[in-house]
């Protein structure tokens, strides 16, 4: 319900009944009490006023059920009940006295309570069975209520028995005390002015004597004007979602027929007044329908995504409910500014660590010692540069909230230059003075319930911080060199995998899997233990931590900041439009700043240190797992024990907790008889589980993975019922919609961790291809019996079996270049195979020799899986990656790019002046020989030619950077290098990387385009392809020549490698389906109801009594004209019974393949033709 926090209480047994209490989300309110035993259903609810709390109790008691209210204890005062009581009593209109009524009477009686219904109230019941009225529905209060109710019957409600009751009481109800904000409208949002203003704003800035807080405060202030004069702002009104005028005339019917009946029920009155009430009932559910397809069809994925994504979240109960939140906390109920500074408490004092004094004292000495000396390198200390900012702002991600300071990302990406060259000077500011602004310190946190939890208990909040977008944009140039530093000295353990480039959840799942499968196959059991770690973010102790920080290198500039950040944070608790006192957070890294993953990482660097040998073990942020083997279970155990001592001692040493319920033990082995192991955390038994949960994938003893593919299926189903609130076989969104939602929400959920569980029996594997085939027939609303290889091919989604074999041969091909990962010898290691079971390496290995063509066995053969690098030198050169005009490839013809392209050429770049290189690069079936090709014209000279071979494996991205790379050398080796160069080139993804950290081959080509930019200007610039540029096609004929020669061997990154690898597969899918191509099959440009009876009729496996007849539905296939059975070629080419709207439709001698593969409009025509002959397909 729009605008209203909901209360329910459900009937247990059946599918209706039940009581709902719908509360303003503008009032507080929390439940109270509730009770669904035989006798009545009992919702209690306590709303908040200004200065006192009232309780209103919603009740239904059925007529055959007594009515127990004994246990009910009404408050002395700031209490009512009101709901249908259904008992009898001359007291409310009855002519009689039941059981029910004297017990209701006795109950006021003896509580003091006061009936608000009047004797002159009218009835609000009507008995269709009795033609009678009666009123069962009461309302009963304290003296104090009742003084201020007034209770008036209204007219009739949608067709109800039951006439809406309305009581009043005159007691100013306390709502949200402060409006909130309006929200800036980016879509209605002036772009271009709002650049132009800020650059002017930012040119009148003076930002060179200023102190740092006041630059920050100006620069915002000049953020903030600029978008007030351009960007709108408001917020959305609520509405009535299918509400019109036909419908409510149509309720002024059912009320007017309603009354007459009441006051004389004769028959014709009461059916004037059923079908009064029918006819509002249908045309209501039809225009609640009609208003929901067109919400649904109204769905693009060519518009905007988020719209999309926000309505799935809605239907996946995965966004907030809006309501004012009420607390309870020592036996009160707290709202508003209360309940936030309760919050804030709370949150403040899990930041905080309480530590032996002796501790402190020896870690304050340690981190002293190491400020000695102080030697940074140039990522430590050399000034920020522009490329690096742009490089941060390109990253940013568009619609996240902003912090105190209101400045969005969307604002930032916006940025002009002035603006930027203002905030780069504001951000080295900060970085040579080691201070951060005051106004970055400030979070705003926004509590959020967590799911399934108590509403009314502070510890089911999940702080979200809100910092400056602007500080944290600066967090994220410095997280850059960090990570760089960490990752190219190897500080960060081998097993560690939270937040760090090219290591994920799966690569550990796959590590714990390998284990336990090798120990099966020695005959060994396997103890392991999984700790949670509470709070571990709120809980890191700063002091400790900055001396990790020193300890792992970092120093100069960067140490400094990263102290200035660390330390005299506050923060505000925002709740329903108030704010909590401001609190000082001690300690643990800020959450939402974008370099506070990276710190604590360096945290907890050094707990796996702790860790004996002969234990394996495996971190994922503050995720982590031990684990050993051994042939006895008491030797693994003992093991084990002596890891979970020393683990717990490090969390003491250091200021963290371990949760003791929610740590656990689990044996894995493939014997069936069940052991015990007695270990201890700290003085606590460590919990013993079957089934223990790590990393969102649950294990089982056996790892037969059942119990996890059996709760995944459960959650694809509960997925997939957001696909069909999104359409029908005949309304809603189109199949391309119901596509992505697929991809994007149910099927990441059926593959998350395949590589680790893809061991498992096929049959507990078949219930996600289960989940799949009914994905399938979602999307493109088949019948179940259609064949699941059509539905794949059309719907163009690979099996799942498919898919998970090519996960796993990447993730092979990624740790066979990732030499610090432990998964790097487990997969070189040679296979285990005393049992028949399979591990993951078995699968591997099996993967490889299939596909040894695409791949290079050794790993020495292989490029290694370096760290994002970063330079201390700037770029240099430029990069466009857009024409104006220029949509997109589809939307025009390859005339109108040709002449947009030279047109932009010629103004930019022309001819006279600067030299064109054009660049090409393509491969063999995009995987093989593959070839560059560069023309080259520089102005007053011949043309150049240039071609290279680019080896016997690989893909056209590898040959398009050859070829920029070619002709960056060559013009560098010129004598007399050109002035002005523009690399013309149609490979958008090879200009995209040049923007961003990427691999070796493409980092060698940025220095040759840096070493030709301290000769000339240099520009990179997109053209369209094969649109006919006479130099594009020139380089792409070179290319062509350059993969038939003789190719050299070379070595295979991992982006190659994973590009071939997806290649193979979706080659493979494409041959077995026919070579269809599902881009140029115009179904996919129908609409949904369209879709799914061309479909239908294509299969034959649809409602023609032919299909109907071999499923066993209908008893004949013969169709009405008696000649055929009613097949799709029958009805559409040759059924008696259509010929005339056969020829109204089609031309004479159109044929059943233009009919069901046609152009769209024959598509349509079909369509048209089954509706117009109403055939159901």
């Amino acid at each position: 319900m729009r605008g209203y926090e909901s209360f329910r209480l459900d009937r247990a047994g059946g599918p209706k009944g039940g009581v709902l209490t719908l509360v303003k989300n503008t009032i507080p309110a929390a439940e109270v009490y509730r009770s669904n035993d035989d006798s009545s259903e009992l919702l209690g609810i306590k709303v908040f006023t200004e200065d006192k709390a009232m309780t209103f109790f919603n009740l239904y008691s059925p007529p055959t059920k007594p009515l127990h209210l004994q246990h009910l204890q009404p408050a002395s005062e700031h209490w009512l009940i009101a709901g249908d009581f259904n008992s009898h009593s001359p007291s409310w209109g009855y002519a009689e006295l039941d059981r029910k009524g004297e017990d209701l009477e006795d109950w006021m009686f003896e509580n003091n309570l006061i009936l608000l219904n009047r004797p002159d109230d009218p009835p609000t019941y009507y008995s269709r069975s009795w033609r009678t009225t009666s009123t069962p529905d009461l309302a009963i209060a304290t003296d104090d209520i009742a003084s201020i109710a007034q209770r008036e019957v209204n007219q009739q409600l949608g067709g109800s028995d039951h006439k809406p009751v309305i009581i009043q009481l005159q007691e100013q109800v306390r709502t949200t005390r402060q409006k909130l904000k309006p929200s800036w409208n980016y879509k209605k949002a002036r772009w271009n002015d709002f650049e132009r203003k800020l650059d002017e704003n930012c040119r009148k800035l003076d930002l060179q004597d200023e102190n740092l807080n006041d630059q920050a405060e100006h620069f915002t202030a000049a953020v903030l004007k600029a978008a007030k004069k351009t960007i709108p702002r408001g917020r959305r009104r609520d509405y009535k979602p299918g509400w019109n005028d036909h419908l409510q005339q149509l309720h002024d019917a059912v009320c007017t027929a309603r009354e007459a009946m009441e006051e004389n029920p004769t028959d014709e009155l009461v059916t004037a007044h059923n079908k009064a009430k029918a006819e509002f009932t249908k045309v209501k559910l039809q225009q609640l329908r009609n208003s929901w397809h067109e919400k649904t069809q109204s769905l693009s994925m060519d518009k905007d995504t988020f719209k999309l994504w926000q309505l799935t979240k809605t239907l996946n109960n995965d966004r907030p409910e809006k309501r004012q939140t009420v607390l309870e906390a020592n036996g009160e109920f707290q709202t508003g500014k209360i309940a936030a500074n309760t919050l804030a408490r709370m949150y403040q004092q899990d930041s905080t660590v309480t530590l032996p004094r002796e501790r402190t004292r020896a870690v304050r000495e340690q981190l002293q010692q190491t400020l000695i000396h102080d030697k940074a390198n140039s990522c430590m200390s050399s000034a920020l540069r522009m490329d690096e900012l742009e490089e941060a702002i390109r990253a940013l991600k568009c619609k996240k909230a902003p912090g105190p300071d209101g400045i969005s990302n969307d604002m930032i990406k916006h940025f002009g230059n002035n603006a930027k060259h203002a905030l780069l000077k504001l951000f080295n500011h900060s970085w040579r003075s080691g201070a951060v602004p005051s106004s970055w310190k400030r979070a705003h946190v926004i509590p959020i319930l967590k799911k399934g939890k108590d509403r009314k208990s502070p510890a089911s909040y999940r702080p979200i911080s809100l910092l400056s977008c602007l500080g944290k944009l600066m967090e994220r140039i410095l997280n850059r060199r960090l990570i760089w530093h960490l990752e190219s000295n190897n500080i960060l353990g081998a097993t560690q995998t939270g937040y760090r480039g090219q290591r994920n959840t799966e690569d550990q799942l796959t590590l714990l899997a390998q284990d336990i499968e090798d120990a099966f196959q020695q005959k060994h059991k396997v103890v392991g233990v999984f700790f949670d770690l509470s709070k571990a973010f709120d809980r890191v102790w700063r002091e400790a931590l900055l001396l990790k920080v020193r300890q792992s290198g970092v120093t100069g500039r960067m140490y400094t900041w990263v102290k200035s950040f660390l330390h005299e944070r506050s923060a505000r608790v925002v709740l329903d439009g108030y704010h909590s006192v401001s609190v000082k957070m001690r300690e643990g890294v800020p959450q939402g700043g974008v370099i506070s993953p990276t710190l604590f990482l360096i945290y907890i660097n050094d707990i796996t240190s702790a860790i004996p040998r002969h234990v394996s073990n495996t971190l994922h942020a503050d995720d982590l797992a031990i684990w050993s083997s051994a042939e006895h279970t008491t030797s693994a155990a003992h093991r084990i024990q002596d890891g979970v001592k020393r683990i717990h001692q490090w969390t003491e040493d250091w200021g963290l907790q371990l949760n003791r319920v929610k740590s656990v033990a689990t044996i894995f082995s493939l014997s069936t008889s069940k052991e015990k192991v007695n270990l201890k955390l700290g003085e606590s038994a460590l919990p013993q589980v079957e089934t223990p949960t790590f990393l969102g994938v649950k294990l089982d003893s056996r790892l037969t993975w059942k119990p996890h593919l059996e709760e995944i299926e459960a959650r694809g189903i509960r997925r997939l019922a957001i696909m069909r609130k999104l359409s029908g076989t005949t309304w809603g969104a189109n199949s391309q919609i119901l596509k992505t939602v697929y991809t994007g929400a149910v099927r990441p959920v059926l593959e998350y961790a395949s590589s680790s569980w893809n061991t498992a029996a096929r049959t507990n594997k078949a219930r996600l291809d289960r989940v799949q085939n009914l994905g399938l027939r979602t999307v493109l609303g088949a019948m179940k019996t259609t064949p699941i290889s059509e539905m794949q091919k059309v719907a163009n989604i690979e099996p799942l079996e498919d898919r998970r074999q090519a996960k796993l041969l990447i993730q092979g091909e990624k740790h066979k270049r990732l030499e610090s990962h432990p998964l790097h010898n487990k997969f070189q290691a040679l296979t285990k195979n005393r049992l028949k079971r399979q591990s993951p390496n078995h699968q591997l290995k099996a993967q490889q020799r299939e596909n040894a063509d695409i791949l290079q066995p050794s790993p020495d053969q292989c490029e290694r899986l370096n760290p994002k690098p970063w330079s201390p030198q700037s770029q240099r050169f430029h990069v466009r990656m857009s024409i104006p005009g220029i949509s997109g490839k589809q939307q025009q013809s390859d005339a109108a790019l040709r002449s947009l392209a030279l047109e932009e050429i010629h103004r930019r770049y022309p001819a006279s002046k600067w030299t064109h290189a054009y660049t090409d690069g393509s491969a063999e079936c995009a995987t093989k020989n593959g070839g560059s090709g560069v023309f080259i014209q520089i102005p007053g000279r011949p043309p150049e030619t240039l071609t290279t071979p680019c080896g016997v494996l690989c893909s056209n991205f590898k040959a398009e950077v050859v070829a920029l790379h070619t002709a960056a050398d060559f013009l560098t080796s010129l004598e007399e290098t050109p002035p002005k160069v523009v690399f013309l080139s149609d490979c958008l993804s090879a200009l995209q990387v040049l923007t961003a950290p990427a691999e070796h081959l493409v980092e060698e080509l940025k220095k040759s385009l840096n070493d030709l930019s301290q000769k000339a200007s240099v520009v990179l610039q997109w053209i369209p392809a094969h649109c006919g540029i006479a130099g594009n096609e020139k380089a792409d004929g070179l290319a062509k020549d350059a993969g038939r020669q003789e190719q050299p061997e070379t070595s295979l990154s991992f982006r190659e490698t994973k590009t071939l690898i997806k290649h193979r597969w979706k080659t493979a899918f494409k041959e077995r389906n026919g070579g269809y191509k599902p881009d140029q099959d115009p179904i996919h440009r129908l609409s949904r109801a369209e879709q799914t009876a061309i479909f239908r009729l294509r299969t034959g496996h649809c409602g023609f009594k032919a299909h109907l007849k071999r499923i066993g539905v209908a008893e004949s296939a013969l169709c009405d004209c008696g000649a055929a059975d009613q097949t799709v070629e029958h009805v559409l080419n040759t059924c008696t019974n259509f010929t005339l709207l056969r020829n109204q439709i089609w031309p004479e001698g159109a044929t059943l393949e233009t009919k069901l593969w046609g152009t769209s409009e024959d598509l349509k025509a079909t369509f048209q033709f089954t509706t117009a002959a109403e055939l159901r397909p």
